[in-house]
């Protein structure tokens, strides 16, 4: 009976464990076939109301065997937004749907996340690489835009539809603010003069108001790359009749040579970043200049002057009627905008906004409800226009319209399930979900945003008069062609230099020190960067040429390894000699030790050595999560030498080091010295400098990040002005005081991630070593105090060298494990600004759950790996050298 009870809890565990891994394979009514999706029910209206109207509702109402929910996987905030759904997909427990962003499609793609859907939609027969309306067998494909199909289509297989809802981004105002500085907020600036001159009004830094909240986000600045008349990628093709090459914008559908006429809609397609172009360094200048551009009011009608730096210093400017105007230095303004908040110098934009002091920023107008309600600003003044046009451009609002696609594992589902799942599929893309997301905006009070022609075919016609005059010029120059509709690149790893544009250029220039930042020297090297293995993966013939060479290098390297491993080996192992007491003790010599250590030997052998052996295979292949796994040799190794990006990082990673073993190392000896010479209050003393080790690292650093906020408000610029306003009270000290951007000014962030590991850990050190310190026989001072010795005398010559093994130890152990560690830096600065920050580890947390490139990781953990294991040999042959003793008492 007991054995019948055991088996039956086996399997009601089983049973358990396999519908926690497999929920589509289990439901409350087996007769209903489980549809999981995350993050599409409900589109972007920003209402989570289910009308009677919902085409889902409608469907499972007419399909009772059809069961739609949502998936209940975790939620991971920032970085790590993806992490729980991509987990579940390398576990074969992903949900059957899920969204999609147009710029991270053909990544999942390429990792082979997505099911093709061809088999309900049909084939590419003609081939020229998308599905045509005469060769789909699904309708509703044609109902889908150009730009759309081309984007979730690869080598004529189709892997997603798009979602009901979009996302518009442009310029947000406060039009009261508009209206008191003497402008008309119906009239919005049409060009980038007119814009600036907006700023130019809107600003008054005695009154600490800026114009314009400014974000460095890559995909922000997309905007005023298009409309400089720029594109980040661009499609290059190449004529069969000619052989010359032809460059497109990367939203181009149509592909006509401009000189011959000739079409190349079928010629291969070159995808390249073009980040370098002229249009994207006009756009960056015009970033710089809305940060650091010089100007006065004019006394006798306030209209700003521009300044050239030469004219600020002199502290007068002639107009070209002849008049001269004479200005203090403190009359000269220093830029209209300033950065967002966080890493960058920047301002708390949503707070200055709705206090009044900011006019301006850019984000996704379509939300401004949420930033209504959430700011507490009246919804009436709260305006949007379009990124206004610049030279060789237009108007331009972004428009993100991402996708609904369904995952690898549908496929192993039976044919009436994977019907079920296209028909969910199909109905969240559908016009009537469409139609479903307006009436829920309708609802959610955002009709303002909706366009007036959809309102009026759904009945809405009354809330057209509510769009306010700016929104509707918006939605009237995208129906009329005179602004540009733009998105997020769809063609390479957008992801990547997403951050990498604003920590290594926008950021930059945004910043307290960014005055004279070299941006079109930082726009080159990031565009070299982004097609040479970032972005867009190297020619196969630029990495052949150098494989010869890589072989032999690797030979070397290998042997040098190998040696240095077979030294750890021989000297663990070596045989000790034999006492007769050891000889007497039988029992451990035979393989009771062994049956005792096999649990530990296992885990480690699980945890530690597999996946060190996982990784050596890894990294000679082009690995993905999904799908095939092709051997590349050293291809990983030659494209990670290739890029200098790699030597940046080696570099900022050795600065890492020396100034982590300068201060966090040597930091606990000098406490534990001045703690062992304290006359009273010993325990106190130590207890306060241990406090810190008992709160999480995690928790410290992020303390640290508020006391380093680069606003006024940070507890270190507080302290910083605090401590100035003391110093003027002394004769002759006139100090001014300007608030610090510690993590995002390159030359104190690096330090700024170090010193709370140096506050948080130095307690726990600095007790080792004051156990040490207790361990050296007080007779040796005592001899040293007859023969004169004075302290430096005794620190050199009794103190230190009694030291020595276990600083010796300290020192290996905290070399090898700060060349690993990068916690504060994930934290803080995410390799920023720039690559100040960026240190080896980072970049290959980077590389493996940014951007998914797990071979690149992991060869670049080798190359570390393998440079850090005669460390390890020598920390080996230290610690069998040293002699432990024993303390009584601290």
């Amino acid at each position: 009976m007991i054995s019948n009870y055991y088996r039956h809890l086996a399997a009601t565990c089983a049973l358990a464990v396999f519908c926690l891994l497999a929920p589509n394979a289990c439901s409350a009514d087996t007769g209903k076939i489980a549809v999981v999706m995350q993050g599409l029910w409900g589109g972007q209206s920003g209402s989570s109301a289910i009308l009677p109207t919902d085409p889902l509702i409608l469907l499972m109402k007419k399909n009772p065997n059809i069961q739609a929910k949502e998936w209940a996987g975790l939620s991971l905030p920032g970085g790590g937004v993806r992490t729980s759904l991509l987990m579940s997909i390398a576990g074969g427990n992903a949900p059957d749907l899920y969204y999609c962003w147009s710029h991270i499609i053909r990544n999942d793609i390429k990792q082979g996340f997505l099911l093709p859907l061809n088999e309900w939609i049909g084939d590419d027969t003609n081939g020229n690489g998308q599905i045509d309306d005469s060769e789909a067998k699904w309708e509703g494909w044609k109902l889908i835009p150009h730009l759309a199909r081309q984007i979730a289509t690869v080598n004529g297989k189709v892997y997603g539809l798009p979602t009901a809802g979009s996302w518009q981004m442009g310029i947000i105002y406060r039009s009261d603010l508009v209206r008191q500085a003497g402008l008309d907020p119906n009239k919005a600036p049409k060009t980038w003069d007119e814009f600036f001159y907006w700023c130019q009004k809107l600003t008054n830094p005695k009154k600490g108001y800026y114009a314009f909240a400014i974000p460095s986000h890559g995909f922000t600045w997309l905007p005023w790359l298009n409309s400089a008349g720029g594109s980040v990628v661009i499609q290059i093709k190449t004529s069969t009749k000619t052989g010359k090459k032809y460059s497109f914008p990367m939203e181009a559908t149509s592909f006509l040579a401009p000189d011959t006429g000739e079409d190349l809609g079928q010629a291969p397609t070159e995808w390249k970043a073009d980040l370098d172009s002229p249009a994207a360094i006009r756009a960056t200048a015009f970033y710089h200049k809305l940060r650091w551009q010089r100007f006065i009011k004019d006394p006798t009608n306030d209209e700003p002057i521009n300044l050239t730096p030469k004219q600020a210093k002199t502290g007068e400017i002639k107009l070209a009627n002849g008049r001269v105007v004479k200005f203090k230095a403190e009359d000269v303004v220093v830029g209209v905008a300033r950065g967002w908040g966080g890493q960058t110098a920047g301002v708390d934009w949503g707070a200055k906004m709705q206090r009044g002091e900011m006019a301006m920023t850019e984000w996704f107008y379509n939300q401004a409800g949420e930033m209504e309600q959430s700011m507490g600003i009246n919804p009436g003044i709260l305006g949007a226009f379009a990124i206004p046009a610049g030279p060789g451009g237009k108007q331009v609002i972004q428009a993100q319209r991402h996708f609904a696609v369904m995952t690898e594992g549908v496929a192993r589902r039976p044919k009436a399930e994977r019907e079920a799942v296209w028909k969910v599929l199909s109905t969240l893309t559908s016009p009537a979900a469409v139609d479903d997301g307006i009436r829920k905006m309708v609802i959610a009070g955002k009709a303002r945003f909706v366009k007036p022609k959809d309102l009026k075919r759904l009945g809405y016609e009354g809330y057209i008069r509510e769009i306010p005059h700016s929104l509707m010029a918006i939605h009237t120059g995208i129906e009329n062609g005179s602004i540009f509709t733009g998105t997020e690149p769809y063609a390479g790893f957008w992801d990547t230099m997403n951050t990498a544009l604003n920590n290594e250029v926008l950021s930059l220039v945004l910043s307290d020190s960014g005055e004279h930042e070299n941006y079109v020297k930082d726009l080159k090297a990031l565009n070299f960067t982004a097609n040479t293995g970032t972005m867009f993966d190297r020619r196969p013939e630029d990495i052949a040429k150098y494989r010869p060479l890589a072989w032999r290098i690797f030979g070397v390297v290998a042997a040098l390894v190998l040696f240095f491993v077979a030294m750890i080996v021989r000297t663990n192992l070596k045989s000790e000699v034999k006492t007769p007491s050891t000889r007497r003790a039988g029992i451990y010599n035979t393989w009771v030790p062994w049956l005792i250590l096999s649990p530990a030997l296992g885990l480690i052998a699980l945890w530690g050595y597999y996946p060190l052996l996982r990784g050596v295979v890894m990294a000679f292949q082009d690995y993905h999560i999904i799908g095939a796994k092709p051997w590349v040799g050293l291809d990983n190794f030659i494209n990670i030498f290739l890029n200098p990006d790699f030597f940046i990082y080696i570099r900022q990673t050795l600065k890492f080091v020396a100034l982590n073993l300068v201060f966090a190392f040597t930091a606990p000896i000098m406490l534990s010295l001045l703690l062992s010479e304290i006359p009273r209050g010993k325990v106190f003393w130590r207890s306060v400098f241990f406090l810190p080790q008992l709160t999480s690292g995690l928790v410290i650093t992020l303390l640290w990040k508020m006391m380093y906020n680069a606003t006024d408000t940070g507890l270190l610029n507080q302290m910083l002005h605090f401590g100035i306003n003391i110093l003027n009270y002394l004769p002759f000290v006139h100090l001014n005081y300007q608030a610090i951007d510690w993590l995002g000014n390159p030359a104190t962030a690096m330090m700024a991630t170090i010193v709370p590991g140096i506050w948080a850990g130095m307690g726990m050190a600095s007790l080792i070593y004051l156990a040490a310190l207790k361990g050296i026989p007080d007779e040796l001072y005592e001899a040293a105090d007859l023969d004169g010795a004075g302290l430096i005398g005794k620190l050199r010559f009794i103190t230190v060298p009694q030291l020595m093994p276990l600083i010796i130890i300290n020192f290996v152990g905290a070399f090898i494990g700060t060349f690993q560690s990068m916690g504060n830096i994930f934290l803080l600065t995410f390799g920023g600004p720039g690559k100040e920050t960026m240190v080896l580890s980072m970049a290959i947390w980077i590389e493996a759950y940014a951007n998914l490139r797990f071979s690149i990781a992991t060869a670049m953990a080798w190359i570390l790996g393998s440079a850090l294991i005669g460390f390890a040999y020598m920390q080996i042959r230290v610690l069998r050298k040293v002699e432990f003793r024993r303390v009584e008492e601290i």
